[in-house]
C-alpha cells in the first residue's frame, strides 16, 4: 500500500534526529577519550634519589585553562575599569576645585554687594530720618525661606541674599511712599503760595511789620508785606494756582493784583507797570504765569512789587514763603 505523506514525513524526521544522536555521541566518545588522556610530569631532583611523577588529565588541564584565561581576562578588565576611574576621579577632583573657585566667587561677590547695599542703606535711612520718618526702616525678626531649607541649614550665602532681596523691596516700597509723597507734595506747593514772585532775584528794602513810613516819614506804619526792588518791567509771576480776585489800580497800591488761592491763602502784588495777557477779574491763574511786570505806580519811592501773603483774611510774612521751592 501507499505510504501516506504524514508517515513518510514521521519516518525522516526519526531518521534526522537518530542520525544526530549518533553524530553527537561519536563526539563525546572522541571528548571523552582525548580527555581521558594523561599528560605526565616527571620532577627529578639535583641528587636523583627520588623522581616525581604527577599525571594530569586533559579535562583537568583544560578546564585549569579555562579558569586561567578567564582570571586574565577580568583582571585585564579590571585594571581597565580602574584606570578609567582614576582619570574620572581626577577629573572630578579639578572640576571640584573648579567649582570650589567658583563658589569663592560668588561668596566675594555676595560680600561686596552687601558691604555696598549697607552704605546704601544708611543713605536711605538718613534721608528717612530727615523727612521725619522711621529711623531704621530696615529692622528684620528672621528672614522666611520660602522652601525645603532653614535658617539652620541654609548657606550663610544664600542667607544674605534672601535678607538682601527682602531690603530691596522693601527699600522699593519706602522709595514709591516717598515719590508718592513728592507728587503729593509737588501738588500742595503748586496750590499754596511758594514760588519766587519775580523773574529776577531781587533785594529786600522793606521786610513785613512795623516801619517809618517812606513817604510820610513823620509817622510809622505796619507793612502788610514785603517790597522787593528790582528793574522796572521784570515779569511778576503768580506764587500760586488761583483765581483773580482783583486786578486794577487801587488806592496806594497803584496798580494790583489779587489772587485767591485754596485753603484760605490770597496774595498780592502791587506798584506793577501793568498786568500780563488775560489777567482780569475771575480769571485762572497757574503758578508761575505772568500776571503783571514791576513798576512804581501807587503809593512808591521807586521801582518795585510789594507783595503779601494773607491765610483767613489776615496778612502774614511773606518770607518764609518765597523760600519754600529749592532754587527760590
Amino acid at each position: 500500500y501507499k505510504k501516506s505523506k504524514w508517515m513518510k514525513f514521521k519516518e525522516q524526521t526519526t531518521l534526522f534526529f537518530s542520525n544526530l544522536k549518533r553524530f553527537f555521541a561519536k563526539i563525546m566518545l572522541k571528548i571523552h577519550e582525548k580527555g581521558s588522556q594523561k599528560l605526565t610530569i616527571m620532577v627529578v631532583p639535583h641528587n636523583e634519589k627520588k623522581i616525581f611523577n604527577i599525571q594530569i588529565s586533559n579535562y583537568i588541564l583544560f578546564f585549569a585553562t579555562v579558569i586561567l584565561t578567564v582570571t586574565v581576562v577580568t583582571s585585564v578588565i579590571t585594571i581597565s575599569s580602574n584606570q578609567q576611574n582614576a582619570k574620572k576621579l581626577v577629573s572630578l577632583s579639578d572640576e571640584n576645585q573648579s567649582q570650589i573657585l567658583v563658589i569663592e566667587g560668588f561668596k566675594n561677590s555676595i560680600q561686596s554687594l552687601n558691604n555696598k547695599f549697607s552704605k546704601f542703606k544708611a543713605d536711605v535711612n538718613q534721608i528717612f530720618r530727615a523727612a521725619g520718618g522711621e529711623s531704621d526702616i530696615y529692622q528684620f525678626n528672621e528672614i522666611k525661606i520660602g522652601s525645603e531649607y532653614t535658617n539652620d541649614t541654609l548657606p550663610q550665602e544664600a542667607l544674605s541674599l534672601e535678607k538682601l532681596a527682602m531690603e530691596l523691596e522693601l527699600t522699593k516700597m519706602k522709595i514709591g511712599e516717598m515719590l508718592m509723597f513728592k507728587a503729593q507734595m509737588g501738588t500742595l506747593l503748586s496750590e499754596i503760595p511758594s514760588l519766587y514772585p519775580l523773574a529776577a532775584r531781587a533785594r529786600i528794602t522793606s521786610p513785613y511789620g512795623p516801619r517809618i513810613d517812606p513817604v510820610y516819614r513823620w509817622k510809622s506804619s505796619f507793612h502788610a508785606g514785603i517790597d522787593l526792588a528790582v528793574d522796572p518791567g521784570t515779569p511778576v509771576f503768580a506764587a500760586a494756582d488761583g483765581v483773580i480776585d482783583t486786578a486794577g489800580y487801587h488806592g496806594g497800591y497803584g496798580l494790583l493784583v489779587k489772587i485767591k488761592h485754596k485753603y484760605g491763602f490770597e496774595t498780592k502784588y502791587g506798584h506793577m507797570l501793568k498786568l500780563g495777557e488775560q489777567i482780569t477779574v475771575g480769571a485762572q491763574v497757574k503758578q508761575g504765569q505772568i500776571i503783571g511786570y514791576v513798576g512804581s505806580s501807587g503809593k512808591a519811592t521807586g521801582p518795585h512789587l510789594h507783595y503779601e501773603v494773607l491765610i483767613g483774611g489776615k496778612t502774614v510774612n511773606p518770607e518764609p514763603f518765597i523760600c519754600m521751592r529749592p532754587g527760590n
